[in-house]
């Protein structure tokens, strides 16, 4: 079934608290994960809005209202992308982002099953942008995950080495723009879950997140069992 899968805080309605962590034992001290804090007027509105239409008008999952205030902004001159699934749509927008690579996309993901979004980084790929990606081992290796269709396409990829949980849900593109949040590239984030996305084009966060991605990368294994049909 589908679930509330948000994971956000809003602190005195100044600061917003996001990303991929849950609030457990395991996120925290197990499990790779990611967390960001927005000092966003803008973004307190948009989660804001977002907590209410769950919280007092009971609306969740393909109920929910797209009534996000400042989806696109920019905070002290970062622009950013604030959006919720389903009721924006999140997809499409995830595709037109990584569209505009032109060097490199390296990601980390829990769960990638969502057709689209392997397309995009197939036909960048063929563009010769570098696509790199880790992919939580447990569910990779199954007929619905990308990681199969990527590596026999060529594309670099690796499964996780922690003897826990990969939950990552990050793409970094061209060493600029960050996407994460606690969707997961599958169709249940898509059409049922609950979830939250950001877009920040910031090359120093980016940096933080690629820093991340090199550690992950650095203690991840090649898939030993894909079968190229």
């Amino acid at each position: 079934g589908a679930l509330m899968h948000d994971k956000f805080m809003i602190l005195d309605a100044s600061v917003v608290w996001t990303g991929s962590w849950n609030y457990t034992i395991n996120d925290t001290y197990r499990n790779n994960n990611n967390a960001l804090a927005l000092r966003s007027q803008r973004a307190v509105q948009n989660y804001q809005a977002e907590f209410d239409e769950m919280f007092a008008q009971g609306q969740f999952g393909p109920r929910s209202t797209a009534n996000t205030p400042n989806p696109t902004f920019t905070q002290d001159g970062i622009p950013l992308e604030v959006y919720f699934a389903p009721e924006d749509d999140v997809t499409p927008k995830m595709v037109a982002v990584l569209e505009t690579a032109d060097e490199s996309i390296q990601f980390m993901a829990f769960s990638f099953t969502l057709d689209p979004l392997g397309d995009a980084l197939l036909e960048r790929a063929q563009a010769d942008v570098d696509v790199a990606g880790i992919f939580e081992t447990v569910g990779s290796e199954t007929r619905f995950s990308e990681m199969t269709r990527l590596s026999c396409a060529g594309l670099a990829v690796r499964q996780d080495g922690n003897p826990f949980i990969l939950h990552h849900k990050v793409f970094v593109i061209d060493g600029e723009t960050v996407v994460t949040g606690s969707f997961n590239f599958s169709a249940n984030a898509t059409d049922s879950n609950d979830e939250n996305l950001l877009i920040i084009h910031d090359p120093d966060l980016a940096a933080q997140y690629v820093a991340e991605f090199e550690r992950r990368w650095a203690e991840a294994t090649e898939p030993q069992d894909v079968e190229c049909g």
